[in-house]
């Protein structure tokens, strides 16, 4: 009886793996953590590909690009859009080659959270290359402004 216990919960056991970790699923998932309030972007792949984040009282919303990879080289400035909406602000690059990242800080209260409309998407333009984020991304970077600034 005991060996027919165990041999099943080997069979179940090697039939999960096709179940993944929330953490590797495709979207944005959202963490308001010591003091922090960050939402982060995976692929398919489970790889985070953009993170967006707000600390107070600074509250500067950082966004951190992974996906520019070497089109990101020398980059001085980026153009983040909601919709309509674009800002020009500085970016800095870290990383070589592939692991480039791009970081980009959005003073507090950026304009273009005032037109946040349900179905629009953010997207940030480095060296004439555009990343547009996933859907909810706009509501995303909405709720990381409310969670640091209050309202």
């Amino acid at each position: 009886m005991r060996k027919l216990f165990a041999a099943c919960v080997c069979v179940l056991a090697l039939a999960a793996p096709g179940m993944g970790s929330a953490q590797d699923q495709e979207g944005w998932r959202y963490e308001f953590a010591a003091g922090v309030a960050t939402a982060t972007q995976r692929d398919g792949r489970g790889r985070v590909t953009a993170t967006l984040t707000c600390r107070p009282p600074e509250g500067d919303i950082v966004i951190t690009d992974h996906t520019f990879g070497r089109n990101a080289r020398r980059a001085e400035a980026a153009a983040v859009g909601i919709g309509q909406l674009t800002v020009n602000v500085p970016a800095q690059t870290s990383g070589r080659g592939r692991n480039a990242v791009v970081t980009i800080n959005l003073p507090q209260r950026p304009p273009i959270l005032a037109g946040v409309q349900p179905n629009d998407r953010l997207s940030v333009t480095v060296n004439g290359q555009t990343n547009t984020y996933l859907a909810g991304s706009a509501q995303k970077m909405k709720e990381v402004a409310y969670a640091c600034w209050g309202s």
